[in-house]
């Protein structure tokens, strides 16, 4: 078997907003260099606007064989984006699939016969679908670890490619879709270093780590039983607080961890307890903040005091405090059991985002009152705060998807209906995604503020950290030398501290002295005190 070189491409705009490093990608990386192949995880949204610049300075330097593209999602599931680069009839999004296509036709006209195969959870949920849009032969569903370190070693034999378990390909009697392989944590060896090219995601969004897979929940809109089955498959215990410590020994800047499971506290509280009342054994709640996905069943007072004694904080599914509404889309959970959760968080001091959605079926103005009844009578404070989305995203497979397809339905959709619902479409009642977020927002009294914007400033902060990550020096210092002040400002801190940890302690100093002369010059001294003497004081502690 000859060693391949696969690059695998993260494809997720949105991570110009949402820093979310791309933890699938990187198990598939680890896995491939341990099996004898060479890989490398880059983003070609960055350093550049212009994303061709940025494939093809990628394909130069990496010289693959083999493309992976990882899709993680396919849009916001947000209908009403301030910012959104999709609008129609009432309602406006981000929709991340045709720049993903971009990214396909980049790699076909600059790296012609490197064959490119797709995955990720967007992708897993409507593979030939997706196949068909991005025009490509091959894509991998559900977890992609092993098939694609099979797909490495026998390319380009095509008739050992076509045996390769959870591949999609095509053949002369159209796609086919090969039976998944069933997975086990204990294939695969802790991976306590992340890829550096994405610290700065770790410092803005924490370090992600996987407890289990699987969720057993029959909610109408979601996708993670579709993705991830319904059958959980659980991690031991010793590992998951293993790995803890070594991301802790690697990861110096890494505070905050995120448990990415889809609802942590499922299928019932023994093995999630298990797991913090060792990460408190081994004090590991003094070096790190956690986070994840809960449900407001099961959740006890035993267990809200685990979680304040190893400083978790949470985000609650709630979706609605209607039971007919939770009743209606398949929650396993009552509106009873959302008020126990929030009283006992309260009670205990856990800090806790409750997430609600506002127009799914069965929603009536009624029901959306009694939810604004409740979020005033539990209102935002220290310990609470809410987010909420306006309508359902429909996606193929889901019961949600079947709702909409029933008849006297379509009056509650607003988006395209297209093929394996690629496009954003949403279920939304009684009213359009607009009108009834305008109605919320009115009612509730007080506001919950999303702000998705992709604004010059964003992006070159981003840029210049993800220039940084990657240790391109040549590069990023004279960009941060030319930068607008604004920018200096935001990536000051982040700048200083790769430089000094590297020890570029001449460059770290003269960051800092054009950071002082920018706003010295600028007339803007109050606006930037804090960050001069930021600078002030680290250039002393290297003198």
């Amino acid at each position: 078997m000859a060693a391949k070189k696969v690059l695998l491409l993260y494809t997720d705009r949105y991570y110009l907003v949402k820093q979310v490093y791309p933890f699938g990608l990187d198990l598939i990386a680890h896995h491939l260099r341990r099996s004898g192949h060479e890989a490398s995880v880059e983003y070609p949204f960055l350093p550049e606007k212009n994303m061709e610049a940025n494939l093809v300075s990628i394909l130069e330097r990496t010289e693959p064989d083999i493309v992976g593209i990882g899709i993680r999602n396919l849009d916001t599931c947000m209908s009403c984006e301030e910012y959104g680069d999709l609008e129609g009839k009432d309602y406006r999004t981000f929709f991340f699939l045709p720049h993903v296509k971009a990214v396909v036709d980049g790699i076909k006209k600059h790296a012609p016969g490197v064959p490119v195969i797709a995955g990720g959870g967007a992708f897993s949920v409507c593979p030939v679908d997706i196949m068909e849009y991005l025009d490509i032969d091959y894509g991998v569903v559900g977890e992609g670890e092993e098939p694609l370190k099979r797909f490495a070693d026998a390319f380009p034999d095509r008739g050992k490619i076509s045996e390769v378990p959870n591949l999609v390909f095509r053949s002369d009697k159209g796609h086919v879709v090969n039976p998944k392989r069933k997975y086990d944590f204990k294939d695969y060896p802790l991976l306590g270093e992340r890829d550096r090219k994405f610290d700065h995601g770790f410092e803005m969004s924490g370090i992600p780590v996987q407890t289990k897979r699987g969720c057993n929940q029959r909610c109408s809109y979601c996708v993670e039983p579709l993705i991830e089955g319904q059958r959980y498959i659980f991690r031991e215990v010793e590992e998951v607080v293993g790995e803890l410590k070594q991301i802790s020994r690697v990861h110096d800047n890494a505070t905050a961890v995120f448990f990415v499971d889809t609802e942590f506290n499922l299928p019932d509280l023994t093995y999630c307890s298990q797991l913090i009342k060792r990460i408190l054994e081994e004090g590991m709640h003094q070096r790190f903040r956690f986070s994840s996905q809960f449900l407001p069943r099961p959740f006890e007072a035993d267990f809200a005091k685990l979680l304040a004694e190893a400083g978790f904080s949470i985000v609650l599914t709630c979706d609605s405090f209607s039971d007919e509404v939770l009743e209606r889309n398949g929650a396993s959970y009552r509106m009873a059991d959302i008020i126990k959760a929030l009283e006992l968080c309260e009670a205990h001091g856990v800090s806790c985002t409750v997430a609600m959605i506002f127009g799914l079926p069965g929603e009536t103005r009624a029901s959306i009152d009694r939810s604004l009844e409740q979020m005033r009578r539990y209102a935002p404070g220290p310990l609470r705060r809410y987010e909420y989305t306006v309508g359902g995203r429909i996606y193929k497979g889901t019961a949600l998807c079947r709702i909409a397809g029933q008849e006297g339905a379509g009056e509650h959709l607003y988006g395209r209906w297209s093929e394996g619902f690629l496009e954003p479409c949403y279920y939304c009642a009684p009213e359009s995604p607009l009108r009834l977020k305008s109605y919320i927002d009115n009612a509730l009294g007080y506001s919950v503020a999303y702000e998705n914007l992709f604004d010059e400033t964003r992006f070159q902060t981003l840029a210049l950290s993800y220039l940084a990550d990657q240790g391109r020096w040549a590069d990023a210092i004279p960009r941060f030398m030319d930068a607008q002040l604004s920018v200096k400002s935001n990536v000051y801190q982040y700048f200083f501290q790769r430089l000094a940890d590297t020890g570029r302690i001449d460059e770290a100093a003269e960051i800092s002295f054009r950071l002082l002369d920018a706003i010295e010059g600028s007339n803007q001294g109050a606006r930037y005190g804090e960050e001069a003497e930021l600078a002030k004081f680290y250039l002393s502690r290297i003198k």
